[in-house]
């Protein structure tokens, strides 16, 4: 893998079918989460992490309905950090009441103190504008500490552009910087965040000096005792 390569990769909109997604081949990672639609055509998000990483896989299928809210999460719980990733997909003609009340209750039960939430996806509201349903998003995340942090078009159609992906994030002591990726397959660009200062440490082997006791060991310490010579120690009295 490429030094400069991304960790986690998360993809809206996949098109896999649960049965044909243990065949798709994506190098030096692993399928740490994905969602699948069962009903309707494409869709679908899942999260792909480089193999070297250890993840947990978040179940959180109890809040899909498919085309309203579609979501896949996992955690990474490194030396220094634990930082949950979301992957989110909300289809255009997806109910909106149902997509915010049920994001509000997986960050109620997501968000801890130590927890860093990167939450990411295509939830097709446009963050050029200035809309309502910007303002409902925004403030439901802020009460979560979470922002947006993506500032540039991530789908250019012909005269047009908006910006209806995006990455949320409460990440407030690391630098980061976010930038958009033209990949040539999609008419959505992809974003990339990059945090400077979270570098993963690697646990140095340590080496600790333990005294074995054992019925043995103490035979041996009570008859070493029975050699002492006590006429040097003296005894206090506590008062």
């Amino acid at each position: 893998m490429p030094p400069n390569a991304p960790q986690v990769i998360c993809l809206t909109e996949h098109h896999m079918k649960t049965e044909g997604r243990a065949n798709v081949n994506f190098g030096q990672y692993t399928l740490g989460s994905a969602y699948c639609r069962q009903t309707y055509k494409q869709g679908g998000v899942c999260i792909y992490i480089s193999k070297n990483i250890s993840f947990k896989a978040i179940n959180l299928d109890q809040y899909i309905k498919e085309k309203d809210f579609e979501i896949c999460a996992l955690k990474i719980c490194e030396v220094l950090n634990c930082f949950t990733v979301i992957c989110i997909y909300r289809s255009p003609t997806g109910d909106f009441n149902y997509f915010l009340n049920n994001l509000e209750s997986i960050l109620h039960k997501t968000c801890k103190p130590s927890s860093h939430i990167i939450s990411c996806g295509d939830v097709n509201i446009n963050y050029l504008d200035d809309n309502t349903r910007k303002h409902i998003l925004d403030s439901l995340l802020a009460s979560f500490g979470l922002f947006s942090t993506v500032k540039f078009p991530t789908r250019i159609f012909h005269q047009s552009c908006s910006l209806i992906d995006n990455i949320f994030i409460n990440i407030y002591n690391h630098d980061f910087f976010v930038h958009p990726h033209i990949n040539g397959l999609s008419d959505h660009d992809g974003q990339i965040i990059t945090f400077f200062n979270s570098a993963r440490v690697v646990p140095r082997n340590t080496f600790t000096i333990a005294r074995k006791i054992s019925k043995q060991s103490i035979k041996i310490f009570t008859l070493f005792l029975s050699y002492e010579n006590w006429e040097d120690v003296s005894f206090g009295k506590r008062c």
